[in-house]
């Protein structure tokens, strides 16, 4: 069955996107995406803030119109509700929720009012929501696996994100005090999520290269800059990861030689289009082979 024509708000962890319904006395239904590279939005055709992959796990929660509302690592956001399917209730990994309620609210064995009481949550309460069923949310508390009523359980009364994306299995919030021209660097650099890699290429419309995407976003944000990841570095202020501002370049290589170029968003993240096969996304300066690779991030703004 597929719904078309009304709003819905989502949940989205990890590689999954997660929906709740507030039709029909809040009854919860799971859905999955169906186009690949799903754009999710600030606003009903707003600014593109990440992209969810083929076959994402949703779990519907209002419906309107066209336009599904989504909560989305503790804040709103919207995806189009042309691309989701409903599929049975079934298990994926929903993150954090919180209780709310008056005072507290019934954790039951099955997802229904007759079942046993395991537990009596508290208001304020944060559990692991672990699936959806017959329109009840699973949870997980202290090790023992129950159900709790979608009229008291929200999945965005979490920790806030100025914003959030979720490519793959990362999720990245872009809230390391990006404020003005920086801002306006990111939040270009965000429509273009899951534009195909194309070697040599620097447009929206064929595809981007690493260092083809970053002059790409200068260019239309700030200035022009060089056009290869080499002449970037040595065309810019070379500064550590340390130092790094969001909106700052970052790069990539073996010893002193550039390889590959980014965007630095914040929070150890960064934006790039990696290789042939893959699109431009969000990775993790943090861990593993970027973080052995980085070479020094590069100023193009003097601020």
């Amino acid at each position: 069955m597929h719904l078309s024509k009304r709003w819905t708000k989502f949940a989205v962890t990890g590689a999954l996107a997660v929906t709740f319904s507030l039709t029909a006395a809040s009854a919860l239904y799971a859905g999955e995406t169906t186009a690949s590279n799903l754009n999710v939005r600030s606003s009903p055709n707003g600014t593109v803030i990440g992209t969810l992959p083929y076959g994402s796990k949703v779990a519907v929660i209002s419906n309107s119109t066209e336009w599904y509302q989504i909560g989305y690592d503790g804040q709103t956001a919207y995806v189009s509700g042309t691309y989701v399917n409903w599929i049975p209730d079934c298990e994926f990994d929903l993150g954090t929720g919180v209780i709310q309620c008056s005072t507290t609210v019934n954790f039951r064995s099955l997802p229904n009012t007759s079942s046993q009481v395991l537990a009596s949550l508290t208001n304020g309460q944060k559990v692991d929501v672990i699936g959806i069923a017959q329109g009840w949310y699973k949870v997980e508390v202290d090790g023992a696996k129950g159900f709790v009523s979608a009229d008291y359980l929200s999945l965005s009364g979490g920790q806030q994100a100025d914003k959030s994306t979720v490519t793959g299995s990362t999720t990245v919030t872009t809230s390391d005090a990006a404020t003005g021209i920086r801002q306006q660097i990111i939040d270009f650099a965000a429509q273009f999520l899951g534009t195909p890699y194309l070697y040599g290429g620097s447009s929206p419309e064929t595809g981007f290269d690493c260092s083809g995407f970053t002059s790409y976003v200068y260019k239309n944000v700030v200035c022009e800059i060089a056009r290869t990841s080499s002449q970037q570095r040595a065309t810019t202020k070379n500064i550590t990861m340390e130092e790094l501002l969001p909106g700052d370049l970052v790069f990539f290589g073996s010893g002193d030689t550039v390889s590959h170029v980014g965007i630095y968003v914040g929070n150890g993240q960064f934006i790039h289009s990696p290789h042939t096969g893959s699109v431009v996304k969000y990775d993790s300066l943090d861990t593993g082979s970027y973080n052995t690779r980085f070479i020094c991030g590069g100023r193009v703004l003097n601020d």
